[in-house]
């Protein structure tokens, strides 16, 4: 960072990578009374000794110099402390700095009165102090370089013209020589600083860059996931979802004794439909026909899922034989009335047959039996002229009761 780039007193260093909680704890640091606290208390020491060699004037001023100084940068912070909640404003950036120039030229004010026509001692004293101020202010300036500057360069410019005045060159040159060891220290804590913060700064990108990928990377699980479970022809649930449902269904009906109620569903000679208008023709009207099926089909916990080919099935758990039956003619009705007429060539409907078995969730009942049950009745319909609901009647008696214990 070069040194004009410093000398924009008005801006922190780093302020274009600084986020907006850095550059919040920065102000609040400069707007700190400590160092204030300590200077005034540099000077008291100073003004004392100069009250001890009889100069009652100039350490009466000087200290009350430094005491309204002190009262003034307490004042501030307390401003800057009590201002509402928000982003940072030019405003607080610009009251630090005008404040930092005040105490710069109070403190070399105040240190001018203690060395211009005062005793060796004191005079010692005084130029001890002032680097000593000027230290500390070099010691922050990695936080607002220019400023720290003009601060400094109150403060030995005002001691260099009071030694001056007093016939004394050294101060001017001790002065000059310390200003130039400062700059360099200052170009150092500068470059130092700058360094951490686009450190911080790429390890936020980072961060941010990690967290965005892990994001992207958990959409795309969910959406595998949604993928791993889903018929790619309908859009309804897979068998591997029907399955895992099933399952999961069949242990709360055993839990809670309720009913659970299985579909199966064929399409009406699909084979045959597939060989006069094409496979094409035939993977429309299984869209259609899903469609038709899943507006019959209630949303609360039920599941309906392509089984493989022109097959359908439908989990209804906690429907009772009255409610499946119903949903069983209610999704049949819909597939007679679904209109293909659309696709040249084909028929105005196609139908469907339902085997519908309702169970009692009881120990010995299984997926197996459920499945088996259903595609019996589906066969009965199948064999009593298709288009119609057959029900396993037999195995809500069977299924529910336990085998006898010898």
């Amino acid at each position: 960072m070069r040194v004009a780039a410093m000398l924009k007193f008005s801006e922190l260093v780093g302020s274009d990578i600084t986020s907006e909680t850095q550059a919040e704890e920065t102000l609040r640091e400069l707007f700190s009374k400590r160092p204030h606290i300590v200077a005034a208390l540099g000077i008291a020491l100073v003004a004392l000794d100069a009250l001890w060699n009889g100069s009652i004037w100039s350490s009466a001023v000087a200290l009350l110099i430094s005491v309204l100084c002190l009262i003034y940068r307490v004042i501030i912070e307390q401003r800057f402390l009590s201002r509402p909640a928000g982003p940072i404003e030019t405003k607080w950036v610009h009251l630090f700095v005008s404040g930092a120039t005040i105490s710069g030229i109070s403190w070399g004010l105040a240190l001018s009165l203690l060395i211009y026509d005062q005793s060796a001692s004191t005079q010692i004293i005084a130029f001890a102090v002032a680097c000593a101020i000027v230290q500390g202010a070099a010691g922050r300036a990695y936080m607002m370089a220019g400023t720290a500057f003009i601060n400094i360069g109150c403060v030995l410019g005002s001691i260099s013209i009071a030694g001056i005045a007093n016939g004394s060159y050294l101060f001017a040159l001790g002065a000059a020589l310390y200003f130039a060891f400062l700059v360099s220290f200052i170009l150092q804590m500068v470059r130092n600083r700058l360094a951490q913060l686009q450190a911080e700064h790429r390890t936020e990108q980072l961060i941010q860059e990690i967290t965005e990928k892990n994001e992207l990377l958990r959409f795309a699980n969910e959406k595998l996931a949604a993928t791993a479970f889903e018929d790619p022809l309908t859009g309804l649930a897979n068998r591997r979802k029907f399955d895992r449902t099933l399952t999961e269904a069949l242990a709360m009906s055993q839990q809670e004794q309720s009913f659970i109620s299985v579909l199966m569903i064929d399409v009406d000679n699909f084979k045959s439909f597939n060989d006069t208008y094409g496979h094409q023709a035939g993977d429309h009207c299984l869209k259609v026909l899903s469609k038709a099926i899943s507006a019959a089909i209630p949303d609360k916990d039920c599941l309906l899922a392509r089984y493989g080919g022109e097959e359908f099935v439908v989990l209804l758990p906690g429907y009772d034989p009255e409610a499946s039956l119903l949903i069983a003619e209610r999704a049949r009705a819909a597939v007679e009335l679904s209109a293909l007429s659309a696709m040249a060539g084909s028929p105005s409907s196609q139908t469907i047959s339902i085997g519908l078995v309702t169970s009692l969730g009881g120990p010995m009942l299984t997926r197996e039996t459920l499945l088996s049950a259903s595609d019996a009745a589906l066969y009965e319909a199948k064999r009593q002229g298709r288009n119609r609901v057959c029900v396993y009647s037999d195995l809500a008696q069977s299924a529910a009761q336990p085998e006898p214990t010898l």
